[in-house]
């Protein structure tokens, strides 16, 4: 597998810049270690929670493997609606409190904690991206403008999985074909940038856009200043 495809000999010379940002824009391990400590603390504080941290489980399990409970039958319902109700039935809970207890620990409960684990290599290469003009778009499996806003990085348009104009999971193709077509851009001028290939870089591939899958460790990001030097 290679984890780097790129068709222009300096990456700056690409118009669109398209982001995942678990992962990407901040180092995930370390982040994960301080994420259980808080788990663990919360936990120990209120028993109860424990029950939403098996369904939170279950949930990333059922997000991870979508294509294995997605029925492809037309819905009314939302990406979002309909995973949390396939974790309900297998948690044999509600729907209601699947999206509560994502909520929470999720999208909430990490906010704080995440900003010392900002991967400040690519925020450097947003900075020099934006300062030549260029069009930095983010694109996640999960929602991104809080944790945006948490880490200091601005962009010029958001994505994620479950936007209605997407509804569905990466590698799928149709996510980064609906930001290609939305903005405007040819396949050639984009290159991807997330740290899972298997995610990232297959969208990417199926579009034939190019793409970079970051390392998980600061000595190995370190040699990608060479794409911009």
């Amino acid at each position: 597998m290679n984890r780097i495809k790129l068709r222009k000999p300096n990456i700056l010379e690409y118009k669109v810049f398209i982001f995942d940002l678990d992962g990407t824009l901040y180092y995930q391990k370390p982040f994960r270690i301080k994420m259980l400590m808080t788990l663990i603390k919360y936990v120990l504080r209120h028993p109860a929670a424990i029950k939403d941290l098996f369904v939170i489980k279950r949930y990333r399990q059922i997000r991870e493997h979508w294509e294995q409970y997605e029925s492809g039958e037309a819905s009314d319902q939302t990406l979002d609606e309909k995973q949390y109700a396939a974790v309900a039935a297998k948690s044999g809970t509600t729907s209601e409190r699947v999206k509560n207890a994502v909520r929470f620990f999720m999208h909430e409960m990490p906010l704080n904690l995440l900003l010392p684990y900002r991967d400040e290599i690519l925020k450097s290469l947003i900075d020099i991206v934006k300062e030549k003009k260029k069009t930095v778009v983010i694109y996640s499996d999960y929602p991104v403008e809080a944790k945006l806003a948490c880490l200091g990085i601005t962009a010029d348009a958001c994505y994620t999985s479950g936007d209605a104009c997407i509804g569905c999971m990466k590698p799928d193709p149709k996510g980064l074909k609906v930001i290609l077509d939305t903005l405007g851009c040819d396949s050639a001028d984009a290159v991807m940038i997330g740290d899972r290939y298997e995610k990232d870089g297959l969208a990417a591939q199926r579009n034939n856009v190019d793409y970079v899958i970051v390392d998980g460790s600061k000595k190995e990001r370190e040699k990608l200043r060479d794409m911009w030097a």
